[in-house]
């Protein structure tokens, strides 16, 4: 997702072990170093930024478990959590050694790694892709085949819900010029609501629950073959050999291990989530944040269980694909770092 992503929920929610390594870390951005350790020593944890592309939000929930209740410390990890700024890029902060691993889309990884940044991603988080497109349930839509001559509002001709909106068009057989792209911004549920555009893009854990809150009835439109998708959810991403693999395993694990705690308690995110979102304590604003975690918890699911595996054949179709529509000249040589 784009940082630019700012009005979420506006008017809504305001919107192993590293044992046996002495290892050590430069500080925010700094190359993750083994040392021998020298007799009686004892190894300290590795000191770790990440950066989260958005404002706080229960989206984020299981880095603030992991945080709160001590799973990156088990792993031997100390992690400060980075939300970027309104109009800050995704990947700057990582590649000025400001951030050691950055939560971010896949699609725009790999854009950024094809646009010559040596980045590279190492754990999906959102093992299914968020992006939808949204038409009213009585409208007749009920697939991307049914796009033909309808008025399709996005934010802009760019990032994560552009790239929705071309793999919606690339999986029905049509054309730029078969549809109107028209970009109305962050006003999804205005401009639907109102019949300013026939269809919008949106994500199912996000505007999805926007209409629901406005008793607005929708339906999703895959934009993807689920079985051989050519976008990639959000994942954790890096500068390739900044970090040892053990220290890359560790923060998918905690990150696992919060996943498993949230799943089985709800109220586990919610609380973490309160500490970073005061607003939270209203009720309207927890009913909501419940809603986008029940929808945020499906797309961690591989198989019926959270995972942070790296689908290595997806991100070569999207590679791909990207590059077949134009986004990209050529996909990159080295999108992912198996660990």
């Amino acid at each position: 997702m784009r940082t630019t992503r700012r009005q979420l929920f506006t008017g809504t929610l305001g919107l192993a072990a590293l044992a046996g390594l002495a290892s050590c870390s430069n500080g925010p951005g700094g190359t993750s170093v083994s040392e021998p350790a020298g007799e009686g020593a004892t190894a300290g944890p590795v000191e770790l930024t990440i950066g989260l592309t958005y404002i706080p939000n229960v989206q984020f929930s299981p880095f603030y478990v992991a945080r709160d209740l001590g799973l990156f410390r088990e792993q031997g990890l100390e992690v400060t959590l980075r939300h970027h700024g309104a109009q800050e890029d995704s990947f700057g902060a990582l590649l000025a050694g400001e951030e050691d691993v950055v939560f971010a889309s896949g699609d725009e990884a790999v854009v950024a790694s094809a646009s010559g940044s040596t980045i590279a991603t190492f754990g999906t988080g959102f093992q299914q892709f968020p992006g939808v497109l949204l038409a009213p349930a009585d409208s007749g839509i009920t697939s991307v085949e049914d796009l033909r001559g309808t008025t399709i509002g996005m934010p802009g001709h760019y990032g994560s819900s552009y790239y929705t909106v071309l793999a919606a068009l690339h999986m029905a057989g049509l054309e730029d010029d078969d549809v109107t792209l028209q970009d109305i911004g962050y006003t999804q549920v205005t401009a639907l609501t109102t019949g300013r555009v026939d269809v919008v893009v949106g994500y199912s854990n996000n505007e999805t629950v926007q209409f629901t809150n406005a008793g607005f009835d929708v339906v999703e439109l895959a934009v993807q073959d689920p079985d051989e998708p050519t976008l990639v959810g959000p994942g954790l991403t890096t500068v390739p050999g900044q970090l040892d693999d053990d220290v890359l395993r560790s923060l998918k694990e905690a990150l696992l291990n919060a996943e498993e705690q949230i799943l089985a308690d709800p109220d586990v995110a919610i609380a973490a989530t309160r500490a970073e979102v005061p607003t939270l304590s209203e009720p309207d604003q927890e009913e909501t944040a419940r809603a986008v975690l029940a929808a945020t918890s499906k797309l961690w699911l591989r198989d019926g269980e959270p995972s942070m595996e790296v689908d290595e054949q997806a991100f070569d179709r999207m590679g791909e694909f990207l590059a077949e529509v134009g986004i990209i000249e050529t996909p990159p040589t080295a999108p992912t770092v198996a660990v």
